[in-house]
């Protein structure tokens, strides 16, 4: 009988697809292992899905557990914590951002007994070799254990073409559950790993070292073409760091789904630094290609502070994204970051006027605002620490951390309502029929940012954080 590998994602408030565990399962040899993914995402709540991983656990080989940094961290604590109770000879094996960044913490804290850092394929194949020989667990690069209490980091994997690497078994999760939490036949999709940009507040040049793989052309649109025509797809989330950080992949793909029958439309990330170059011509060809939409970041209204950021970007591009997308008819969201360390609240206004002006060019476009939080491995945590930033100091410190409403304690109150209020008024002035009647008063306080008693928005809060459960609309 084969052994089965359980890999378990912790409760979090969205329904991507969980797409790093088919990752890891495109190197496993299913002729010895059975793989069960369990989604506490899509599951009625932590508890049934706990007790789904706890049914597994007699013939487990072992339980891997994606540990993201924040709330998600409390799940994955609980849910180890039942199976190292339930099933102490289980191994326990953390991967993803936060072991990632703080390997050690996460072992001596007692809830893993492996650690998978960095790019987790051929690490976690290897692993589960060593795990059924009981042997060659220092030869294993990118893992980290404790051996007689004493930590152990094994050096780093070279990072792989992920062109090496099969396409994804999507039967091994339940599709149709996903399509219906998300409203539609969606499919999330990663066609490259890593990002060569050197951004202070992201993760990524840490973990990847700036290194970028992305699948080639023709390998792309024939895996893609063919898992959206297997499951009836409508519509193709790429989920990358950086869609956009290959032109030539990128206008390749795009002829190639000209010439082709795909009916889907689909959406992808980049940077205004990439589109605002880019001939209207071809990003209306790209449109053609039935590009519907691209998440732009662009993180700041303010030279100073893209500066600071290292985003290596012009502030005016953002607006000159804006323009070009707009023209072609191609859909947009764009994101932003507010509240760095030191950042006056002119710089921030900049921001403010630099959204009230994509809203101007196109008021279809969305957006979202951030305020800067030092995540672990950037290097503005490093910066943050270095000025006294109290950083939490165990995995409960750091699942009290929810990126999406934290803000420093920096940010002082003032600006935090100002800004909070600005979100909600100036996207409450744009959308859909059903706010039509305070249409009109939210898009003049946004206007003239008058922002005194927002009676509109303590109640859309309530009902959001009451009766929605939602941190965010």
């Amino acid at each position: 009988m084969k052994k089965i590998i359980v890999l378990y994602n912790p409760a979090a408030p969205y329904h991507t697809l969980p797409l790093q565990y088919l990752a890891l399962a495109s190197q496993i040899d299913t002729d010895r292992y059975d793989i069960r993914i369990v989604d506490a995402r899509v599951e009625p709540n932590a508890a049934t899905a706990h007790s789904k991983v706890l049914e597994l656990l007699p013939g487990a080989a072992c339980v891997g557990v994606s540990v993201i940094t924040g709330t998600p961290i409390k799940d994955a604590v609980c849910l180890s914590s039942l199976v190292r109770h339930r099933a102490p000879g289980v191994p326990v094996i953390w991967g993803g951002w936060h072991p990632s960044i703080f390997p050690e913490q996460c072992l001596r804290e007692g809830y893993a007994d492996f650690c998978v850092v960095g790019q987790g394929e051929l690490t976690f194949r290897d692993l589960l070799s060593a795990i059924e020989s009981r042997s060659g667990f220092d030869t294993v690069p990118g893992l980290a254990r404790l051996e007689n209490g004493e930590f152990h980091l094994n050096p780093g994997r070279k990072f792989t073409d992920i062109n090496t690497f099969p396409p994804y078994d999507y039967d091994l999760i339940p599709l149709e559950t996903y399509f219906r939490l998300k409203g539609r036949r969606q499919l999330d999709f990663y066609s490259s790993q890593g990002c060569p940009y050197r951004c202070g507040f992201c993760a990524d040049p840490y973990v990847y070292n700036r290194r970028w793989s992305g699948l080639k052309s023709r390998r792309m649109l024939n895996d893609v073409l063919e898992t959206a025509r297997r499951y009836h797809i409508d519509d193709v989330v790429f989920q990358d760091e950086n869609f956009f950080a290959n032109q030539r992949r990128v206008i390749e793909f795009c002829s190639g789904m000209r010439e082709s029958d795909g009916r889907f439309t689909w959406s992808a990330t980049s940077r205004a630094d990439q589109i605002a170059p880019l001939d209207e011509g071809l990003l209306k060809e790209i449109h053609r290609a039935n590009l519907r939409k691209v998440v732009v970041g662009a993180e700041s209204g303010s030279q100073d502070m893209l500066d600071m950021m290292k985003k290596d970007t012009l502030a005016e591009e953002a607006i000159v994204s804006a323009q070009k997308l707009s023209h072609a008819g191609i859909g947009a969201d764009f994101n932003f970051i507010v509240g760095l360390p030191e950042e006056p609240f002119e710089e921030t206004l900049k921001t403010l006027d630099t959204i009230r002006e994509i809203k101007r060019i196109n008021r279809s476009f969305e957006f979202n605002i951030f305020f800067f939080t030092p995540y672990p491995g950037t290097e503005l945590f490093s910066y943050m620490v270095g000025r006294g930033y109290r950083v939490p100091q165990s995995l409960t410190g750091w699942s009290d951390i929810g990126f999406l409403s934290y803000s420093g304690e920096w940010v002082n109150r003032s600006t935090r309502r100002f800004v909070e209020n600005f979100k909600f008024y100036l996207k409450l002035s744009t959308r859909g029929k059903m706010f039509r009647p305070v249409q009109y008063l939210a898009a003049a306080r946004s206007r003239h940012d008058f922002y005194h008693l927002p009676l509109e928005k303590t109640f859309a809060s309530f009902v959001l954080s009451t009766i929605l459960h939602r941190e965010n609309w």
